[in-house]
């Protein structure tokens, strides 16, 4: 239950629709995942198409290197 929040709290901090969010906990994927993921592999396990995988590849992403600046300041 702690693991499933914990995911849930991770990827509801990506700017996709609630609905991919979903489906992402649904197959078990978090945003380290995502990074690792080719986007043709992600679009076919959640049966999505390619488009809808690039932009949840890319909000990861984004999401990712936002936090990594974050961080970075934070230690300053």
């Amino acid at each position: 239950m702690l693991l499933t929040t914990i995911m849930a709290n991770d990827l509801k901090s990506l700017d996709i629709a609630e609905g991919l969010i979903d489906l992402l906990l649904e197959n078990s994927l978090n945003r380290k995942r995502l990074l690792r993921m080719s986007v043709d592999d992600l679009a076919c396990v959640l049966g999505i198409d390619i488009e809808a995988a690039k932009i949840i590849q890319s909000s990861a992403r984004n999401q990712t290197s936002n936090t990594m600046i974050q961080e970075m300041t934070e230690l300053r």
